[in-house]
């Protein structure tokens, strides 16, 4: 044991000192560290084909994503995973130049930084490794690439009863590019050699909570709705010749920020309510004049929900604010008109209407035929151009395509259009994937009684609610919701995608259990020693060689 302690701290050591920020080619310096591990293993020098480090598929970073199997006495097979990209370390302030450094140097300039008292506690007592990524999650990795060395010798022996496969994947903390591109590799990896995906641990690194650490065996799902709200410009000299997009954004602002509508809830677990990301007038130059859309984004979490229930209750409060916004203007015109002699319309005649960017799409192939679908296919690819090179983000991209379909609309009454942007992540349970119901249950059973045994309590959640790539790994909800999501997603195809075909034979109930940690994206970042070096290793190949024989 003292040996796999020693090779976790060095591999930690040495993969938190490769700065490999997220959204950047340094990715490929840790994915380039890991494949060279994994491929000088006494078991791949005798089977080079089971481990490889594969591209991406038109990655603008050129990354990569290194594996290596290792095949037992049989094809029940338990997946090793996480993510080695990390985000940055511009608040470390003096400490930046090391923030990657493990080790008293390190630790000695953070001792500068104003700290609160778990963090001097924690600090002082030397039970914690301080550095940007050693929780976030190096550690994690650390411990499964140090396991995958005895696995190697087991099998070598022709001691290891089942199999394991090591994946490492860039990207988890901006669109998960990694993880999506795995699901293809993961399902040819199983069908190829016959394997029988029995449990997939991903380890990043998990909270006390009352003293007790949390296990967690599912997955928060996360679906972004985009609002675009087009009203009619006119000059504010006549201004009740136009329409305010603002008034209905801001209304469905009201209505959907912090809403507990929704709120999604399972069991005795819910998520957050919406958080509004961005809104904002589409003008670009200053005028006089009322801005003709507006728009923005926000982020709604679920359990049990999927897009198509979102947008239904989307579309119900757009309907209703689009309305209610019409009839408080003609409210305040009539009254106005008794104080204006020049003003003589008896009413605005405004008529709203509310789309999901798919109703839209569709109602202008209809009306326009070969000349829309044209026109979007280069709009899109343009867009899609943009995105790839680093032009424009996702969320943004999708506003860009919208403006485009609405301006090749020509509409001239007010418009509310409702759509998706990417990242999406379906919200996935390890108990619930189909064939292999309540494997996570019996996994977390194992855990807490191993954990105990070095005196750490473990309790369990349903769901991660911080966002996790174990949304692909299975689909647990309905697959309808998937569809709804890629129908009202106008970047959906070669921009983003995602693999549902493969995620489906995958179909393998996903854990996250991994060393605890500590303020994760912050320069207080750190991991405890114990639980990384020990006890986490420990109950984990234990876990492993109890994984194979699930039924």
């Amino acid at each position: 044991m003292e040996h796999t302690e020693q090779k976790i701290l060095k591999i930690l050591t040495e993969l938190t000192a490769l700065k490999s920020r997220s959204g950047t080619s340094d990715e490929n310096l840790a994915s380039d560290y890991i494949y060279e591990y994994i491929k000088g293993l006494d078991y791949f020098r005798e089977h080079e084909k089971d481990c490889n480090l594969v591209a991406i598929g038109e990655d603008p970073m050129g990354r990569h994503i290194p594996y290596g199997l290792i095949r037992g006495n049989s094809g029940n097979t338990v997946i090793l995973t996480g993510h080695f990209d990390v985000v940055d370390e511009f608040d470390y302030g003096e400490a930046r130049p090391l923030a990657f450094t493990i080790g008293e140097e390190l630790e000695s300039a953070l001792r500068k930084n104003p700290m609160t008292e778990e963090q001097e506690r924690d600090m002082n007592s030397g039970e914690w490794i301080w550095a940007k990524g050693a929780a976030d999650m190096k550690g994690g990795l650390a411990i499964h690439m140090a396991l995958m060395e005895e696995f190697s010798r087991k099998a070598l022996a022709g001691q290891l009863e089942g199999s394991v496969l090591f994946m490492a994947v860039p990207d988890e903390e901006s669109y998960s590019r990694g993880m999506r591109a795995a699901a293809g590799l993961l399902a040819d990896i199983k069908e190829k050699n016959g394997l029988n995906y029995k449990l997939l641990i991903n380890p990043e690194p998990t909270d006390l909570v009352d003293d007790n650490q949390i296990m967690f065996l599912g997955t928060v799902g996360k679906t972004m709705p985009v609002i675009m709200v087009q009203g009619i410009s006119s000059h504010i000299g006549h201004c009740f010749d136009g329409f305010n997009p603002l008034s209905v954004l801001t209304a469905v602002y009201q209505q959907t920020n912090g809403s507990l509508v929704f709120a999604d809830s399972y069991m005795d677990e819910a998520t957050m309510p919406p958080t509004w990301l961005k809104m904002r007038d589409l003008k670009n130059v200053y005028d006089v004049s009322i801005p003709l859309r507006a728009t923005g984004y926000f982020t709604v979490l679920s359990l049990t929900s999927g897009p198509g229930e979102i947008l239904k209750k989307l579309t119900a409060i757009c309907s209703h604010v689009a309305e209610e916004e019409v009839h408080k203007l003609e409210q305040t015109y009539a009254q106005y008109k008794k104080i204006s002699k020049f003003e003589t319309k008896s009413q605005l005649g405004l008529h709203p209407r509310v789309y999901s960017f798919n109703e839209l799409r569709d109602e202008l192939i209809q009306r326009d035929g070969n000349r829309f679908t044209e026109f979007y296919d280069n709009a899109y690819e343009e867009i899609a151009g943009e995105i790839a090179s680093g032009c424009t983000n996702y969320p943004d991209g999708t506003i860009m395509l919208m403006e485009k379909v609405l301006d090749f609309a020509g509409f001239t009454d007010p418009v509310v259009v409702i759509a998706f942007a990417p990242p999406y992540y379906p919200a996935v349970n390890g108990n619930m994937v189909s064939g292999k119901e309540f494997f996570a249950k019996k996994a977390y059973d194992i855990v807490s009684g191993l954990s105990a045994e070095d005196g750490q309590q473990v309790s369990y959640q349903n769901f991660f609610m911080g966002i996790s790539d174990n949304s692909y790994t299975a689909v647990t909800g309905d697959e309808r919701g998937n569809c709804d999501f890629a129908e009202a997603a106008p970047l959906w195809g070669q921009a983003y995608n995602i693999d549902f075909d493969a995620v489906k034979k995958i179909n393998v109930p996903a854990v996250i259990y991994g060393p605890i940690g500590k303020e994760y994206h912050k320069w207080s970042e750190r991991v405890n020693k114990k639980s990384l070096l020990r006890t986490v290793p420990r109950v984990t190949r234990e876990l492993i060689e109890q994984a194979w024989y699930f039924e």
